[in-house]
């Protein structure tokens, strides 16, 4: 028997929270990278001395098994989004201030992880027997391209039901779709360097450019500003565009460093003009892809990305569609608004609808309600979670309704006092589920 007492989770929280497992370099047997593994290993190790049943798929991924008969799984990821810029505390310190856990990954997705995980310790302390086969299923390439998922499905057991615990409360039974491309342009003249964002799933905060002074002249006499800072040194022109990171799927919570460097530009390329009036807008209505349906709302758009590579420029592009849209249809009047660009299509996710009156989506919403005093339906989202690859999954949890969200932005937090509550939610839903 493991103590499955609050403090103990925290202590447990902090020293995964620790561990910095953005994805790096592959290095042997480490897909992803040192740390992606050593987040993995700790997790599988923590499972095993709760008397799960481990298994370690060549550090893509992993799962932890209790129990006999029918499958169900509750899946999660190691992996967290680079910290970017401008945090109050170490991104990867753990620091408690205020009742206040701040870390990359305490929302997204470690915290979440880990209630779930002390849930089930406390029914098995408790003396409580699963009805079924409780398997996590814990990946270490979510952020990137659901490789450690590929990995997965080739040789393992997929779950019959289960639910992800890496989106919001209530319970979203519809995910829109997502898909990522890159729009590649012949570098423009005069431009020397140009870098923006860390990820296509991410808000840029920041974005730095190097150009020619004879080929941008409407730069010249520019002013800085609060947000872009304009220098002139010798013949080239400085820009450092700052902006607030937020996640792709909540564009508007952001505000996004590489429009603000593609506006200026475009006061002296027709082609960056085009890029930025095609982008500008995170309901896609500037490139005539402002789709919307009644079950997962409106599309929306994320210009994420940019470098330059030899005598090309790229960006990455995070699209949200909804459930009645396609991605061949997008990818066409991208082309047609962009004919000057080559756009290929990177990662995608189909979308996801569960109906609100399936067994699983009402056992949930009951178990949150039971907790929460509430009368609650379950909602949509434009975030990706392993739900997706589950014959019947869910996303469930762990952000509450009007609540402010800092998945993938600076200072990502999770109180105590909210992680209390997600616990017990994740204890009462798993009870029912399982046990």
């Amino acid at each position: 028997m493991i103590k499955a007492d609050f403090s103990t989770m925290i202590k447990t929280l902090q020293a995964l929270l620790k561990i910095e497992s953005v994805e790096s370099s592959p290095l042997p047997n480490m897909p992803f990278g040192k740390n992606c593994a050593e987040a993995l290993e700790f997790v599988l190790r923590l499972l095993c001395d709760m008397g799960f049943r481990v298994k370690n798929l060549d550090n893509y991924c992993g799962y932890a098994e209790i129990g006999e008969g029918e499958l169900f799984g509750i899946l999660g990821h190691l992996d967290v989004v680079p910290a970017g810029n401008g945090w109050t505390y170490p991104p990867f310190g753990a620091t408690l201030v205020d009742g206040k856990l701040f870390s990359r990954g305490a929302i997204d997705d470690k915290g979440p992880t880990v209630a779930c995980i002390y849930a089930v310790a406390r029914l098995i302390n408790e003396g409580r027997k699963p009805k079924k086969r409780l398997r996590f299923i814990l990946g270490c390439d979510e952020e990137s391209g659901w490789k450690c998922m590929e990995r997965y499905s080739i040789s393992e057991e997929m779950p019959i039901a289960g639910f992800s615990p890496d989106a919001d409360f209530p319970v979203i039974n519809c995910e829109k779709g997502v898909v990522h491309y890159t729009i590649s342009i012949k570098l423009p003249k005069g431009i020397v360097e140009f870098s923006a964002g860390t990820r296509t799933n991410v808000v840029a905060d920041l974005s730095l450019v190097k150009v020619e002074s004879s080929s941008f002249p409407s730069l010249i006499n520019l002013n800085s500003d609060a947000s872009s800072i304009i220098e002139t040194k010798d013949n080239y022109i400085f820009i450092k565009s700052c902006g607030i990171s937020a996640h792709a799927s909540r564009p508007e919570e952001g505000v996004n460093a590489l429009l603000k460097s593609l506006h200026l530009l475009s006061l002296d390329s027709r082609e960056l003009k085009c890029i930025h009036n095609a982008f500008s807008k995170n309901d896609g209505s500037g490139c005539k892809l402002d789709f919307y349906d009644e079950k997962s709302g409106a599309l929306t758009l994320n210009l994420a990305t940019a470098e330059i590579k030899a005598d090309v420029l790229s960006f990455t592009l995070d699209i949200r569609f909804p459930v009645s849209c396609s991605k061949d249809e997008i990818i066409k009047i991208l082309k047609s608004t962009l004919p000057f660009a080559e756009i290929t299509q990177d990662s995608y996710h189909l979308p996801l609808y569960v109906a609100e009156d399936a067994p699983l989506v009402k056992t949930l919403l009951a178990a949150y309600d039971r907790v929460m005093g509430s009368s609650s339906k379950p909602i949509t989202i434009g975030g990706g979670t392993y739900a997706r690859v589950l014959p019947l999954g869910v996303a469930f949890g762990p952000v509450f309704p009007n609540t402010v969200s800092t998945v993938h932005q600076k200072d990502e937090f999770i109180s105590l006092s909210d992680l209390a509550l997600i616990t017990e939610i994740y204890y009462q839903a798993i009870k029912d589920l399982v046990f």
